[in-house]
């Protein structure tokens, strides 16, 4: 018996003395691509093995989830909207109540977009207010406050931009 290690194959870097060579590419798939090839073979099967059922059911629930926004835009009123100083450049805001009047089956949360508009119809500032759990049949007041970004005179005005 012989204790030389055998020589690497020829092409392959030669191992520096003390070390063994270094062991062969492993051949197959990599891990990768097995949970890859899993997951899509069982998007196939659970969507019945068509493109069409799959984006189907797709299409439905973002079918379901925008109209559930639509309904909730029309449970959202703004009540008032008052300027605070907004003739003051570092403490100028403005004001705000939403009234929500969840009158769907379900418990909602609703993140609020308001736009703040000066005179000329230009935003001059923003917020999102978030009027949390409100249950069906339940009504809700939230006050909120927007920081403008500028002094400004003349009329001010509030719109609710979205609601999600």
């Amino acid at each position: 018996m012989s204790n030389e290690t055998p020589a690497p194959p020829q092409g392959a870097p030669t191992p520096q003395p003390g070390f063994a060579p270094a062991p062969p590419p492993k051949k197959g798939m990599s891990t990768g691509l097995k949970v890859f090839l899993i997951i899509a073979g069982l998007s196939v099967l659970l969507c019945g093995g068509g493109f069409v059922a799959c984006t189907a059911l797709v299409g439905k629930a973002a079918s379901d989830v925008s109209k559930n926004q639509e309904a909730k835009v029309g449970h959202v009123k703004l009540t008032s909207c008052e300027a605070e100083a907004a003739g003051n450049a570092l403490l100028a805001n403005v004001k705000f109540d939403v009234e929500v009047n969840n009158s769907s089956d379900e418990q909602n949360t609703y993140f609020i977009d308001v736009f703040v508009l000066d005179s000329k119809g230009t935003r001059v500032g923003n917020t999102t207010t978030i009027v949390s759990d409100v249950r069906p049949g339940q009504k809700a007041v939230e006050e909120g406050m927007v920081v403008l970004s500028q002094q400004v005179s003349g009329k001010i005005t509030c719109k609710v931009d979205k609601v999600s």
